[in-house]
């Protein structure tokens, strides 16, 4: 009698913890999250009008397009609008913009070195099949949605479908973005039904790669999406200042760059 009611107690246990694991929206973590923060000598405080602060290097200064570049220890650039930093932090970025290198324009036609980073070792569903894309037949982007996902997370399934509908709607209107899956699934076959029962029309990385440029983007859940420059910078990401917003969030900044 007491041996049954212990195992009852244990099969409960189990199955708390099994559905609490579900309820956290996926967060399992992978290899490819953030890395810890260290500060560095060129690292700076910055806050901005709402109070909120970060720490990170100044690497750009565009006082035309009222922006600056931040690099993070953790590789991520991030652009900000100079307007919404603090005053103090303002005047910090006008005493040091001739110091800085002149921000990078991109050469229409031409693909910029984040792009060329970026283009090895990416894969396509076709038949059913996972097939590798030629670097060279990739056209240029002003925009990079990177979507981290996996089939056997239930929000992930919930949100693929509505990114797929968004992709091929916008593609015939403006073509001029690309979105690149990265997989958390356990297995390359995984992997692969997932794209094709979703029909997941873009790029996605090869499985288990682990060491590509867009892995450093990821934060510490899934569905994860994340919006890119052509330069590599971040436009919007669906962990914001450390709260999880969600991929629809960046689904609908993406939408306001293409309009």
């Amino acid at each position: 009698m007491d041996f049954t009611r212990s195992m009852r107690t244990i099969l409960y246990a189990l199955t708390y913890l099994s559905i609490s694991f579900v309820l956290i929206a996926c967060t399992e973590s992978s290899s490819i999250g953030d890395e810890p923060h260290t500060s560095g000598d060129a690292t700076h405080t910055w806050t901005d009008i709402q109070g909120r602060t970060m720490r990170a290097e100044l690497v750009e200064a565009d006082l035309d397009k009222n922006e600056v570049a931040f690099l993070k220890d953790n590789g991520r650039r991030y652009r900000f609008p100079i307007n919404q930093l603090s005053k103090a932090d303002q005047e910090y970025v006008f005493a040091k913009k001739d110091t800085l290198p002149k921000p990078t324009k991109a050469i229409v036609g031409q693909r910029t070195d984040f792009e060329e980073s970026i283009g090895k070792n990416l894969v396509q569903i076709s038949n059913g099949r996972i097939k590798p894309v030629q670097s060279a037949d990739l056209t240029p982007k002003d925009y990079y949605a990177v979507y981290y996902s996996a089939h056997w997370c239930p929000p992930c399934r919930k949100f693929t479908p509505k990114l797929v509908s968004f992709y091929n709607n916008y593609l015939s209107k403006n073509n001029n973005f690309e979105i690149i899956f990265v997989s958390s699934d356990r297995s390359e076959k995984d992997m692969t039904d997932y794209m094709e029962a979703t029909k997941m029309p873009w790029l996605a990385l090869e499985f288990g790669n682990r060491s590509h440029p867009v892995t450093k983007y990821a934060g510490n859940g899934i569905p994860c999406l994340v919006l890119l420059d052509n330069q590599g910078n971040v436009l919007a990401d669906s962990y914001a200042h450390g709260r999880y917003v969600g991929p629809t969030a960046v689904m609908d900044a993406l939408r306001k760059k293409l309009k």
